[in-house]
């Protein structure tokens, strides 16, 4: 199957992903500084992955690796997770906090008296150098599976990951070195009682929602953008993707909780967002505007009329801004 130019560029975008999966298993056997369970955080993204580059590869006529209904109905829910921040604000509240009560309730009845009084750690959180970058109720809400109560669960998505690595197999991500990643960073994870003992002032569903924004804004720019030495894709488009939906979440937020939380929105583009999200530089992209020396491959010169690293630099200041907001307002 002969590509065209401009779909050459979206394949090596999507190989791109592949090898940063492939990294991420080669921390997880090898890393010597990482303590925490941060592959699941990356959940969201290894739908998009798998769900769309099957999909891509299925337009473009690719013989790809074939899905069993399972695993397609479990990478379609999966990659749906990236766009939490779409649902209304009600709707995402209400989710957070099921899947938050689950938790209470499940290392509730497993502690003894004493720890029923005193207090019991009910929420996991990731830190990498010191930022919150993960907690496991948001990890919960992205995997479309029941986490809490059953003990089966990691075995079986360890299973049905089978084929995500067989996709990134078929991208060629083992003919390729692993990013290279930070082994001095210390990465790794510490437990709380929300809201008895936590690193809150906020102590309320309100405060912990804003906390679960705060950890997925700082995966992104905390964990891989430090973590991973080298300049990767993944750094932009992983931060842009939580950037996208939180323009208009924080205005919803702002409605329903009479705060005054402001991110710049200069940025938002749904032709972009979707080329990030769906690989579909083909209905954005002609030929003349390819740039293969870049990041992007052109992308943010053809949207924002800026060079890779200057829209990168933009984003991530929007972000820090709105990160240091919901600090204030909520940590001790």
């Amino acid at each position: 199957m002969m590509l065209n130019d401009v779909q050459k560029a979206a394949y090596k975008l999507i190989q791109s992903d592949a090898r940063f999966l492939y990294t991420l298993v080669d921390i997880q056997e090898n890393a010597k500084n990482i303590d925490s369970n941060y592959i699941m955080m990356s959940q969201p993204y290894i739908g998009l992955f798998t769900d769309g580059s099957e999909q891509w590869c299925k337009k473009v006529g690719l013989e790809v690796v074939n899905f069993t209904d399972e695993e397609k109905k479990y990478y379609t829910a999966l990659r749906q997770s990236h766009k939490l921040y779409e649902l209304s604000y009600d709707q995402y509240r209400s989710l957070l906090m099921q899947k938050f009560d689950e938790s209470d309730t499940y290392f509730y009845n497993i502690r003894s008296l004493i720890e029923k009084i005193f207090g019991y750690y009910n929420v996991g959180t990731d830190l990498c150098d010191g930022e919150f970058c993960g907690n496991t109720i948001l990890c919960a809400l992205y995997t479309p599976i029941d986490t809490f109560n059953n003990e089966k669960a990691g075995l079986w998505i360890k299973e049905i990951s089978n084929v995500a690595g067989k996709l990134a197999a078929f991208f060629g991500c083992v003919n390729y070195p692993t990013y290279k990643y930070n082994d001095n960073i210390p990465v790794h994870y510490k437990d709380y009682h929300f809201y008895k003992n936590c690193p809150l002032k906020e102590k309320t569903e309100f405060g912990f929602l804003l906390f679960s924004i705060l950890c997925s804004i700082n995966y992104a720019t905390e964990f891989v953008n430090k973590y991973f030495v080298e300049e990767i894709p993944q750094k932009f488009k992983f931060a842009y993707l939580q950037y996208y939906y939180l323009c208009d979440f924080i205005k919803q937020i702002n409605v329903v909780n009479g705060t005054n939380f402001y991110i710049n929105a200069s940025l938002k583009d749904q032709s972009f967002r979707n080329c990030l999200a769906h690989y579909g530089l083909g209905q954005y992209m002609k030929e003349e505007d390819l740039r293969l020396d870049d990041m992007l491959m052109g992308l943010t010169n053809k949207a924002f009329n800026m060079d890779y690293i200057t829209a990168k630099e933009h984003l991530y200041t929007y972000l820090s801004e709105l990160v240091q907001q919901i600090k204030l307002k909520i940590l001790i």
